[in-house]
């Protein structure tokens, strides 16, 4: 592939990522506070909505494996999935309703994620076939990143331009579901254009039985390692996601700065994405993802430990003081979960090769499939906390009480610590090395 090639297919994640991150920071406020659906039933509507997409992803993998089109494995279903994202992003930031009901809602939720699972996975698997070698996975899977976080980059940008006129959330809903509504067509039609695809396997090389296949996955320990390594570090960056408008009013009580500085985060991002991805190539992808838990750890247990000196302090100070922690954290953001997909797809080669089978679709649907396990636990189990434990009330804001302000607190820093730690020693301890690696994909071309 040439460049533009891989920036063509690269961009595809672009707008699933603008859309994809306000979920947690944007929506689930605008819905539970704004559109007046409560802070327990969005939650819960969230994990529901969730777990629906959690049975389609098993689903599309075993698609992509046993019926590629004559365009070949993934182009078809890049095709399918824009206009119904579209559709649900629509539903989801232009609300058609002035008080949206909870089905409207959780319908809203469906839609997108399935457009999510149709692309992601089909993304993820294409991968395999675009970047064959060890490293040029690395390369290939971390640009993809970044234009994820371009996509987060602007739909963070969005809000803070939109403030300076209209501070109101449904003005920087409503204004990053236009930027994606205009993003997925122009994206779609050019990575279809430009992207070469895999030819249509021969009957013989086809997944014919699907259940199988995810039988032997369920028993593979080095996937399941890198798998739960991916659960919990998606966990603990949607954690921190959704409770980061609250952990800024309620916690810093800085609420105004809120953008501007999830902004700094995501630019810091991009810098990291090429520090760790350089790693990855210089020593190990599995190494370096375990040593970005690390870094995200000693930076959480350094923010919990400065808080206590920065929390009577006068704005501009404690804005400093938490600007340089964002920052610091922010850098940490884009280093595992890229470094993991492109794990997987090794590991994917070596169950290819065991099988005599091309699974990657089905391998990378377990992956997502668990791994959005994670996302759904981080969006439900602390507002439900919360609420039920400590009594926060979302429209009280800085008038909650003391107990619930700390719960925030003590969440929003040790949950990702200890997910964070158990991620690193799975990481440190995979055994699938750049040499063996080569070994596989030259048994396979043979």
């Amino acid at each position: 592939m040439n460049l533009f090639q891989r920036f063509s297919f690269t961009a595809l994640n672009l707008p699933t990522s603008a859309a994809g991150m306000p979920m947690f920071i944007f929506i689930l406020p605008f819905y539970a506070d704004d559109m007046g659906l409560g802070l327990s039933l969005v939650g819960i509507i969230f994990f529901f909505g969730r777990f629906t997409d959690i049975l389609t992803d098993p689903v599309m993998g075993v698609l992509i494996d046993r019926f590629p089109s004559k365009w070949g494995k993934h182009k078809l279903w890049i095709f399918l999935s824009a206009p119904i994202f579209m559709l649900a992003t629509y539903i989801i930031f232009l609300p058609l309703v002035a008080q949206p009901s909870g089905f409207y809602f959780f319908g809203g939720l469906f839609l997108i994620y399935s457009a999510f699972t149709l692309s992601s996975i089909t993304q993820l698997s294409w991968s395999s076939y675009l970047a064959p070698n060890y490293d040029d996975r690395t390369k290939l899977l971390t640009l993809r990143e970044l234009m994820a976080l371009l996509g987060m980059f602007t739909v963070i940008a969005i809000p803070a331009i939109v403030e300076i006129n209209d501070p109101s959330l449904q003005a920087k809903v409503n204004a990053i579901g236009i930027f994606v509504l205009i993003c997925i067509p122009l994206i779609t039609f050019n990575a279809l254009k430009q992207v070469p695809d895999s030819v249509e396997p021969s009957s013989d090389e086809r997944l014919k039985n699907p259940f199988g296949a995810f039988r032997k996955l369920i028993n593979d320990q080095m996937l399941n390692k890198i798998v739960f390594a991916a659960v919990l570090i998606a966990f603990c960056m949607s954690l921190n996601g959704a409770l980061y408008l609250i952990w800024m009013e309620v916690v810093i009580e800085l609420p105004e700065y809120s953008s501007r500085l999830m902004l700094a985060y995501y630019i810091v991002s991009v810098l990291g994405l090429w520090v760790w991805r350089s790693l990855g190539v210089k020593t190990s992808k599995h190494y370096a993802a375990g040593i970005a838990c690390i870094y995200a750890m000693i930076v959480l247990l350094i923010g919990f430990v400065g808080y206590w000196f920065i929390k009577d302090l006068d704005d501009f100070p404690k804005l400093i003081a938490v600007g340089i922690f964002i920052i610091f954290y922010g850098f940490a953001f884009s280093g595992p979960l890229p470094l993991i997909n492109a794990i997987t797809a090794d590991i994917s080669d070596k169950l290819n090769f065991e099988s005599g089978k091309n699974i990657s679709g089905t391998v990378f649907s377990y992956l997502t499939t668990l791994t959005k396990v994670g996302f759904a636990l981080a969006a439900v189990l602390p507002y439900v906390v919360l609420e039920m434990l400590w009594g926060f009330e979302i429209n009280l804001g800085i008038e909650n009480t003391e107990s619930s302000k700390m719960a925030i607190f003590y969440i929003y820093t040790f949950v990702p610590i200890f997910s964070y730690s158990i991620a690193a020693y799975l990481l440190f301890s995979h055994s699938l090395t750049r040499e063996e690696h080569a070994k596989i994909k030259a048994n396979l071309k043979t």
